[in-house]
C-alpha cells in the first residue's frame, strides 16, 4: 500500500501447515479478513477457527497468531490497521 497516509493494507498466504510468528501492536486496532482456506486464530486467551469469510476484530494490544491446518490449500488473508507496521 503506497497510496494511503495512514492506512496499511497487507495480504498474507500461509502455505498448508503453516503458521505465522504471532504478535501484538501496542496502539494499533487490525481487522483480519479470511479469503480462502482454513485454520485458526489466537486472540488473547482465545481460539478462533477461521475459514473463507472469516473477519476477526483484533483490539489494541492483543496477542494474535495464525494457523494453517490444511494440508493442501493455502490460508489467505487480509490485515487492515491504521499506522505504520510494526512486526
Amino acid at each position: 500500500n503506497t497510496e494511503l497516509n495512514n492506512l496499511v493494507v497487507s495480504k498474507t498466504i500461509l502455505h498448508p501447515q503453516k503458521n505465522t510468528t504471532g504478535h501484538d501492536h501496542v496502539g494499533q486496532e487490525e481487522v483480519y479478513h479470511f479469503i480462502s482456506g482454513e485454520g485458526y486464530m489466537k486472540l488473547g486467551d482465545e481460539t478462533i477457527m477461521v475459514r473463507e469469510g472469516s473477519i476477526v476484530l483484533i483490539p489494541d494490544g492483543a496477542f494474535h497468531k495464525v494457523w494453517n491446518t490444511s494440508t493442501i490449500e493455502d490460508l489467505v488473508f487480509v490485515c487492515i490497521f491504521d499506522g505504520k507496521r510494526n512486526h
